[in-house]
């Protein structure tokens, strides 16, 4: 798995980066790997509506909605899951006694 870097450190480093520092300088101080740093650039040039795409913050809330589906669509499954164990056809009566009769 990637390595996760704070929001504050993407901040400071972007903020490097459009003001002109050179990704290999950032890269070798930082231990950055240099392809993070370029992408970091090119979404920095967006926010900042240099360059056309999508700014970081209509991609969080996408990335949010997303999981957010994700965790109704699993929520969905378990409750069919449960369901489908009370179906009329998997539920025995207990022993001696048939479903119509009462005490």
């Amino acid at each position: 798995m990637p390595k996760s870097y704070p929001n504050s450190v993407r901040r400071q480093i972007s903020h490097r980066l459009r003001s002109g520092d050179t990704v290999a300088d950032i890269g070798t101080e930082t231990g950055i790997s240099p392809a993070t740093l370029f992408r970091w650039k090119a979404q920095a040039l967006i926010d900042a509506e240099v360059r056309g795409g999508v700014p970081s913050v209509e991609s969080d809330e996408l990335a949010s909605a997303r999981a957010h589906i994700a965790a109704l669509e699993a929520e969905l499954a378990l409750t069919r899951d449960v369901c489908a164990l009370f179906d009329d056809q998997s539920v025995a009566p207990p022993k001696g006694r048939s479903r119509s009769s009462k005490d």
